[in-house]
């Protein structure tokens, strides 16, 4: 796929005109309802026609149409007294095949519970997709107080350990084009956790786990590995998150990163790939 063709990444009209532009098979008026879609997994609220018209840079009358052919379809549910469209059901069975196929998961699943219980936090397994890492499944201590990512979630590559984990293993030019693109399309977030996440990449080799001192927010404390598991073309990646009240970065290094690789090394194992 042409780098263009980075549909993740397109936020506005501006960036649907260019890629167009580049490419006249691409198909606009289906990126302008995908983009729709895409405002509700950044703000998962009603929206208003005015509003996505005016985040999107687009016309009212073509998010209008937009709205109302998605809402035929179920991918949106509208409410007339508010005027406002919010998420329909048909777009959570988009996910559906996506997740039941994904490797090693229901195998995997009652090692990573046990972890979580072990160290009274949460595990995840989750994807990249271009800036962004996707959680695909949670598995948490259920007596603890830290908040559970959700599947489907998402939180920035250089701000999550699982995220960083993968960041080690790009080739040092693949590297460098994430971070120019993370730099330029989220210049805050690079400023704040670009030292960090090197960092974590430079330790990752003789570790063999990425760590996160808090840089996801909440306090959180979380160590990440690759697996060797690969999901169509992308990785797979385990977290272990911890609140950051009950351990410190000695703990990380200690018991919950050999943990972490530990089962990500028996999952690899059960895939031949280790």
């Amino acid at each position: 796929m042409r780098k263009s063709l980075n549909a993740y990444s397109m936020q506005d009209e501006t960036d649907l005109r260019r890629v167009k532009e580049d490419d006249p098979y691409f198909a606009g008026t289906l990126a302008k309802g995908l983009l729709i879609m895409k405002c509700f997994v950044s703000e998962p609220r009603a929206h208003a026609n005015s509003e996505l018209a005016a985040r999107l840079g687009l016309s009212r009358p073509t998010v209008s149409r937009l709205c109302r052919t998605l809402h035929a379809l179920g991918f949106l549910d509208h409410d007339e007294r508010l005027d406002r469209y919010f998420i329909g059901p048909a777009a959570v069975t988009l996910a559906y095949p996506y997740l039941i196929k994904t490797p090693m998961l229901a195998l995997v699943r009652p090692a990573m519970q046990a972890l979580a219980d072990r160290v009274e936090g949460a595990v995840s397994v989750g994807v990249t997709m271009d800036l962004d890492v996707v959680y695909l499944e949670t598995c948490a201590y259920e007596e603890g107080t830290l908040k559970r990512p959700g599947v489907g979630a998402v939180n920035g590559v250089l701000e999550t350990a699982m995220g960083r984990s993968w960041l080690a293993q790009l080739a040092a030019p693949e590297r460098q084009e994430f971070l120019k693109h993370a730099r330029q399309l989220r210049p805050e977030s690079y400023a704040r956790t670009h030292k960090r996440a090197m960092d974590a990449v430079a330790g990752y080799a003789q570790r063999g786990y990425a760590i996160n001192m808090g840089d996801s927010g909440l306090g959180v404390l979380a160590v990440g590995v690759a697996s060797r598991i690969h999901y169509g073309p992308r990785r797979l990646l385990f977290n272990c998150a911890v609140p950051g009240l009950r351990m410190s970065e000695r703990d990380l290094h200690e018991t919950l990163g050999p943990e972490l690789v530990q089962l990500v090394s028996l999952a690899d194992r059960q895939m031949g790939l280790r």
